[in-house]
């Protein structure tokens, strides 16, 4: 190459990157402070097993309102509640739709359903629909005598762990529990024996919440490194069965007649897909089988996962804690007459309770609260 082309060319590229160093420059200035990341990595490489840990520690240094690069991701860590307040409740409409992920393609059949769906009009008519249909204060109370139902039958298991003086697996039981009530509502019976939702709907939670390289470096998507993907495909292909074949039950139901005195989640979902559910015709439209199956595993993760993992932690810290457990039996004692003591197996102390958590959607146990119930009468 000549001289003379060296003289054009060098000139011209370093202008270019001057011209592309003072935006990008400009472009930072204009967002919150934050720790400087690493060339295509960003700051990904701070981020430990438990993530929400190292985000509080950087939070720490930076302040309320700081910048992280996660791979290609810009993201901006809000950690102070009263702009927390103003990010999820005065500009929630700004902030209401979610990222893409190969998680929400899996569990929300590629963003149908309501925590994954961009914010617009068939978000706030799903919404609508989901809170009146299921969620209203009124369709709460007509299904209470099924979760009352539910609890009195944990509440005689846990009577006869009391009487054998067994050690109970707490964490599994609030599971079971916790199922049984949900599939109560959403499918009109308890857990069907042909399939078991507790291996699946933890496995699918599990895998939302792990860190996926292809959710901030997609061009290392197709490789599947961390084997995620498939792990993906195997627990949606069980799941995708499970409601095909709830779905299933309940068109034949249909079909042949069948009355119910009270119409499940399932059946009023149906009706909405066959265009006879009065004031959504419009949302009808855009009702399919998939969205059907998508709606139904919404409020399956919601319930399951969310609650179980809820009621645990509070269980734990109670066990943890005697001396608000015995403020809170007092309560309880008050209204239901009994309750029950938690012992720890093998004579461990409240002071060596396990309470570390693993990361996901919301933050569950590292390991299961076990602990030997005692009748506790008054």
């Amino acid at each position: 190459m000549s001289t003379s082309v060296y003289i054009i060319i060098l000139p011209l590229m370093g202008a270019l990157w001057w011209f592309f160093h003072l935006r990008s420059k400009e472009r930072r200035s204009k967002l919150p402070p934050g720790p400087a990341g690493l060339p295509i990595i960003g700051n990904l490489h701070m981020l430990g097993e438990l993530p929400h840990r190292d985000i509080t520690k950087l939070s720490q240094i930076y302040g309320p309102i700081m910048y992280l690069r996660l791979g290609s991701v810009p993201t901006i860590v809000i950690s102070s509640p009263p702009l927390i307040e103003q990010v999820l409740k005065t500009h929630d409409t700004v902030f209401a739709s979610r990222p893409k992920t190969q998680a929400s393609k899996f569990l929300s059949y590629d963003n149908k359903a309501i925590v994954f769906k961009e914010y617009g009009p068939y978000w706030r008519s799903v919404k609508k629909f989901c809170t009146s249909q299921l969620l209203s204060t009124t369709k709460i109370e007509s299904t209470s005598w099924q979760r009352k139902e539910e609890l009195g039958l944990m509440v005689e298991s846990l009577r006869g762990a009391a009487a054998a003086r067994e050690v109970v697996n707490v964490s599994e039981k609030l599971a079971r529990l916790i199922e049984d009530m949900t599939c109560r509502m959403l499918f009109g019976k308890s857990r069907d024996e042909r399939f078991d939702m507790s291996k699946v709907i933890p496995e699918l939670a599990c895998l939302n919440g792990l860190f996926n390289v292809a959710d901030y470096l997609p061009i290392l998507g197709p490789l599947d490194l961390q084997g995620l993907g498939r792990r993906f495909k195997v627990a949606f292909k069980t799941i995708d069965n499970i409601l095909e074949t709830i779905i299933n039950d309940h068109e034949e139901d249909a079909r042949n007649s069948n009355v119910k005195l009270n119409r499940d989640f399932v059946d009023v979902l149906l009706s909405l897909q066959n265009d006879t559910f009065p004031g959504f015709e419009q949302l009808s439209k855009s009702i399919d089988q998939s969205n059907v199956k998508a709606l139904i595993l919404d409020m399956l993760m919601g319930a399951l996962d969310t609650s179980h993992n809820s009621i645990d932690w509070i269980l734990s810290e109670l066990v943890r804690n005697p001396r608000v457990m015995k403020i809170l039996q007092a309560e309880i004692e008050s209204v239901l007459v009994h309750n029950f003591n938690w012992e720890l197996p093998d004579g461990s102390s409240h002071a060596e309770m396990d309470m570390s958590e693993t990361f996901g959607l919301t933050m569950p146990r590292a390991k299961h609260l076990c602990a030997t119930p005692c009748v506790r009468l008054p």
